[in-house]
């Protein structure tokens, strides 16, 4: 079609449907002013019969007459007056002037007025009731009507509601009630990119939480909750490498076989690379040497480690005697072992940075720190803070993950009690390993006061990290859902299914017009559909600090935006702790990237491929991991020019002056740890 016929069919069609539009539009309004004038003229005249009586109209009606009668005839003349059945003869100018007459048109003409500004009154709302009727009729015949389904509404509504039905929570957010009363034991989500609000909404919970005076375990990736909230005389702080920290070995919260197996569990995880074997037995050894070593006085971390790492298989086999982790350390199954150390190593290399706990600046003995006790005293009511800095995080990985571990297996040791709330707070928790058990202990942790608050990037990275299946599970344990913004569709489309959809009657009008005005016209038609109540794009597009809340139950779904709320900080975010290394945890580093590194070129190919994906898996990216690795190589390389070759070499000679020797040529004397 050529672009005048294009122009010209718009400005026809264009033309054609205004013209429609304002022919129906004089009927609309044919219609009011026929309502506007017959409820005027109705009030009026009832108005008129029930305010003047008959000789009212009956003197008007003479008083009249005589006018007309003076037009054309002269005044004196006479003129019949009929009245109540009698006939009065009387000049036209004395009919004019009769005071009664004149009273009676008076009397009729206000009362006219009066009716008439009562009968415009009174029709104009039965006028503008009739307009609001046809305006609401064509809006519902235009909008969608709500069948069934999830809503999208206001705040303001969602919060008369709550108000309402009494089921508000406390907590506010910018002082609106949009939470429903207990909403913290059917756990929460916050899901969203990075920059995007989580944190501001997570502060704004935690400043509610401090209020109320309860128990909380926040893991705290980067410190940004220490320094808004730690208070150094109610809270505890976890993470080696502040100074702060408690005073914590495994044996603090493990004292049956069961829980050094749980402990194992959390700091080995299961990955998708590499044998399950490896895993598992690496857990068996780490769970079987702990207990082991439980009963033994001297017992430390440096021992533990230099037990399962430094001693030839042998020993080893000897130490774990009466145990079933005893065969899997045989010398017969060399190459099954170096694999299985080689897990070990890569996992249990973070409790190396317990070294040095024991001792204050001041060099003052810390109290021992149990996770377990603290967590189950009903007496405490401050916040253990879980954290690491960016570029702590990859080795302290298994570390935290035991933890939080430990925390969350210790709340179902308690009683239960509906009145208890202890929080555990995780933003990014798939930057940790696979915590197990988590699904369970979630779906259990309810009747014993347990509040999970969940923070992650996208669903994709809880998925990565525990499966569909286990990420799934855990994703529909969380009810209470705030979705920030998700730049992908991808992930915008998960978000978008989970605040659900409605099933909703849609209105369609067809039109037709033509040259004659007999063939236009307008016909309705409706149509049931179901669609999401937002989709896909509008979560892409969501600015920051704002996001769409939905919360259990059959309440609607809102819209939010937040304000950001500045909180000064009470506390230093991190504070370095001095490691100072002794020549025992020096070799005891060397021999981690021995098992780690260079003791894999003795396995075929494919073994060494799986072991180097485990270990690229417990990084948060591959260019950090390939650093680690690298610097592990150098260390190697850089301490002995022979390698940690010839420590095995000496270790296996009785003389153990000639150990010593070798392992002070291949140990630097100072060590500074930039992690």
């Amino acid at each position: 079609m050529k672009r005048d016929q294009i122009r010209m069919s718009n400005l026809t069609r264009g033309g054609q449907v205004t013209m429609n539009n304002f022919h129906m539009w004089i009927q609309v309004t044919k219609v009011l002013s026929a309502v506007f004038l017959g409820c005027a003229l109705s009030i009026f005249a009832f108005y008129m019969f029930i305010s003047l009586s008959a000789d009212n109209f009956h003197s008007v009606l003479i008083y009249y007459f005589a006018k007309i009668l003076n037009l054309f005839v002269k005044s004196d003349k006479l003129m019949d007056v009929h009245w109540h059945g009698v006939i009065y003869h009387r000049r036209i100018i004395d009919v004019l002037n009769n005071v009664y007459f004149i009273s009676a048109v008076n009397t009729v003409f206000h009362q006219v007025l009066i009716g008439a500004l009562i009968g415009s009154g009174c029709a104009l709302p039965i006028t503008i009731g009739v307009n609001k009727y046809f305006f609401n009729r064509g809006r519902e015949l235009s909008e969608d009507k709500f069948i069934r389904g999830m809503k999208l509404d206001s705040v303001k509504n969602l919060e008369k509601i709550l108000i309402k039905t009494k089921q508000a929570s406390t907590l506010t957010f910018d002082k609106r009630y949009i939470f429903k009363k207990n909403f913290e034991v059917q756990h929460m989500l916050l899901d969203g990119t990075t920059g995007s609000g989580k944190s501001v909404a997570l502060r704004k919970l935690l400043l509610w939480i401090r209020a109320r005076g309860d128990k909380a375990i926040i893991y705290d990736k980067g410190c940004t909750y220490v320094g808004k909230f730690y208070n150094e005389k109610t809270d505890f702080l976890m993470n080696p490498f502040d100074e702060r920290c408690v005073n914590w070995d495994v044996w603090c919260d493990a004292q049956h076989e069961t829980d050094f197996e749980n402990m194992s569990s959390a700091l080995i995880p299961m990955h998708g690379e590499g044998d399950p074997f490896w895993v598992s037995a690496a857990r068996s050894i780490f769970a079987s040497t702990a207990m082991m070593m439980s009963t033994e006085k001297d017992r430390s971390i440096e021992k533990l480690l230099e037990v399962m790492l430094k001693s030839k298989l042998e020993n080893l086999s000897q130490y774990l005697e009466g145990t079933e982790s005893a065969s899997l350390v045989s010398d017969k199954i060399q190459k099954t072992a170096i694999s299985i150390k080689s897990v070990l190593a890569t996992y249990i290399k973070s409790l190396r940075f317990l070294h040095g706990l024991e001792c204050d600046l001041s060099g003052n003995q810390k109290n021992k720190f149990s996770i377990k006790e603290w967590v189950t005293n009903d007496n405490e009511n401050g916040w253990l803070f879980i954290s690491s800095n960016a570029e702590q995080h990859a080795s302290l990985r298994p570390l935290i993950s035991m933890w939080l571990a430990i925390a969350s297996t210790s709340i179902l040791g308690l009683t239960e009690n509906e009145d208890r709330r202890i929080w555990v707070i995780g933003d990014e928790i798939p930057s940790l390993h696979k915590l197990p058990e988590l699904p369970e202990t979630i779906a259990e942790v309810r009747k014993f006061g347990g509040c999970y608050v969940l923070g992650m990037q996208s669903v994709a990275q809880l998925r990565k990290v525990y499966g569909k299946n286990a990420a799934d599970e855990i994703f529909d344990l969380l009810n209470t859902r705030l979705f920030f913004r998700s730049p992908s569709n991808e992930m915008a489309e998960i978000s978008a299914k989970e605040l659900g959809e409605e099933e909703i009657e849609v209105c369609k009008d067809n039109r037709s017009v033509g040259p004659n005005a007999i063939r236009d016209g307008m016909t309705f038609g409706f149509q049931t559909v179901k669609r999401q109540i937002v989709i896909a794009s509008e979560i892409m597009k969501l600015s920051d600090l704002s996001f769409y809340l939905r919360i259990a139950d059959e309440y609607p779904v809102v819209k939010m935006n937040m304000q950001f709320d500045r909180f000064d900080s009470i506390a230093h975010a991190f504070i370095k702790r001095k490691i100072i290394k002794t020549p025992q945890e020096k070799y005891i580093e060397a021999m981690i990237a021995h098992y780690q590194v260079g003791n894999l070129s003795q396995l075929d190919d494919n073994a060494r491929k799986k072991l180097m994906n485990m270990q690229e898996s417990t990084y948060d990216n591959k260019e950090k991991e390939q650093n680690e690795m690298k610097k592990a190589v150098s260390d190697i390389n850089n301490k002995n020019s022979n390698g940690i070759h010839d420590i095995n070499e000496h270790k296996n000679n009785a003389d153990h002056k000639s150990q010593l020797e070798i392992e002070e040529m291949v140990l630097n004397e100072e060590v500074n740890i930039n992690l």
